[in-house]
């Protein structure tokens, strides 16, 4: 391998390869460089977008499957269903810049085997995998076994591995670490290589508390570097590897925040705003349809938002920021599909100043104008069902007219009988995000549609 590092243009050998020569960046050699000379208990990666995490990761395994035939490897992941469909493709192009490829069971040609068992010329692993769909094998009997904690974390127990790596640790709980550790004792004394018994783990930035454990190993690396080593990689650090108008378009696309957290690599110890401390990003906001497929919200599995559904529209009424979040719920889920918020009163086409209830009305008939079951119930602060200034009807019945009139909207309205106190909604809140219990309806955020109201602002 070589390190291709961008700010001197100068290539420098890491480590050889008998198949084939391949350019990293210099971070990437520093890591790979590092586990292959010094056995490590712990080796971490945070990598921010574009840093070539991914590409280190599957470097890791290929030179861990030549130091270690016959071994097994776990892999911790939340669902292995998820984990298939958006790691395998990373892995395959990673392993055919060393000239390997998936094994073709027709031509008797390749070097890896996906999800079943190999053919018989393949050597087995010391301690062969009773299932062979979730698993990765090699001809020298080096064997990739994905293990889902999600659902069932304490099912995992009791296993052997040679080696252990997690990708993207924001989303591996710091509890299940309880679990894999204990697994790294298999063939004691079989192997003389650094990569026998470490556990890897690679990761983006965290957003949230529960990743923060990824930085107990950097912790660690200061006070026992000969156990532990920690690596953090900026996309910068990779440029080399990026089309030139990379940062400029990462800069355009994401959000102030995220590209300080996702591009810059500013930590965070708390997200912004998170007022309760058990809503967890990786939990509760759902990024993609697979995601709730894979079962991450606890409902039936359609998307989030159904335009086939009715919504439910809790509203807060102020004098400078009136604001809507629209839910979709049954009797376990709640799926806040969208938000919308006005600043100022806005004027029909009549030239006529509007309330604000009004205008945010407005906004949310816009916005749901193609939505198929046209029901509605609105409900939230008990202060709407106060006449605001400039209407002799309440702000509730404001809403509801609005939307009744622009698309034959069937409206109700539940309005809270008394706003609670804050502290009581604050520990409600926070025990509904902690999913301690099944009692309480689970929260889902579409973070494919959140930041909607940015273009009302």
């Amino acid at each position: 391998m070589k390190s291709n590092n961008n700010e001197s243009a100068q290539n420098r050998d890491v480590l050889e390869s008998d198949v084939l020569e391949v350019e990293v960046n210099e971070k990437q050699a520093i890591f790979l460089e590092a586990v292959f000379n010094n056995h490590f208990k712990i080796a971490g990666m945070i990598g921010g977008r574009g840093s070539g995490k991914s590409i280190t990761l599957s470097d890791f395994l290929y030179l861990a499957s030549d130091e270690l035939p016959k071994a097994k490897c776990g892999w911790g992941v939340p669902t292995i269903k998820k984990a298939k469909s958006k790691l395998t493709s990373g892995l395959k192009a990673g392993w055919k810049r060393h000239g390997i490829q998936e094994y073709d069971f027709k031509t008797g040609s390749g070097c890896f085997v996906l999800w079943r068992e190999p053919p018989a010329h393949f050597d087995r692993p010391y301690e062969a995998p009773d299932i062979w769909e979730n698993c990765i094998s090699f001809p020298n009997g080096f064997v990739i076994e994905f293990e889902s904690f999600k659902m069932a974390a304490a099912e995992n127990r009791g296993a052997n591995y040679d080696l252990y790596v997690i990708d993207e640790g924001l989303n591996f709980k710091k509890d299940w670490l309880k679990v894999v550790l204990p697994t790294l004792r298999a063939n004691v004394g079989k192997f003389d290589s650094t990569f026998h018994q470490m556990l890897a783990v690679f990761s983006s930035p965290p957003w949230d508390l529960g990743g923060q454990w990824m930085y107990d190993i950097e912790a660690l690396s200061k006070t026992e570097p000969e156990k532990y080593f920690f690596l953090e990689v900026k996309t910068r650090d990779n440029l080399a590897f990026l089309p030139d108008d990379y940062l400029d378009t990462l800069k355009k696309s994401l959000t102030k925040l995220e590209y300080e957290v996702e591009v810059e690599g500013k930590r965070l110890t708390k997200m912004p705003h998170n007022f309760y401390p058990t809503f967890q990003h990786a939990i509760h906001v759902v990024k993609d349809e697979s995601d709730e497929l894979e079962g991450r919200a606890a409902f039936s599995g359609e998307p989030l938002y159904n335009p086939s559904l009715p919504l439910e529209i809790s509203l807060d009424f102020n004098a400078h920021f009136t604001s809507a979040t629209l839910w979709q719920s049954d009797y376990t889920t709640a799926r806040l599909i969208d938000n919308l918020y006005c600043k100022e009163p806005a004027i029909d086409a009549d030239g006529v100043a509007m309330t604000m209830a009004q205008t945010l009305a407005t906004m949310i008939a816009t916005e749901y104008e193609g939505h198929k079951t046209k029901e509605a119930v609105l409900t939230g602060d008990r202060n709407g069902k106060n006449k605001s200034a400039g209407s002799t009807k309440s702000m509730f019945q404001q809403v509801a007219e609005i939307l009744e009139a622009s698309g034959k909207w069937q409206v109700s309205t539940q309005p809270l009988n008394y706003n609670p106190p804050h502290i009581d909604k604050f520990k409600d809140l926070s025990n509904v995000f902690a999913e301690r219990t099944t009692n309480l309806i689970r929260v889902r955020v579409d973070g494919i549609r959140e930041g909607h109201s940015d273009q009302h602002g």
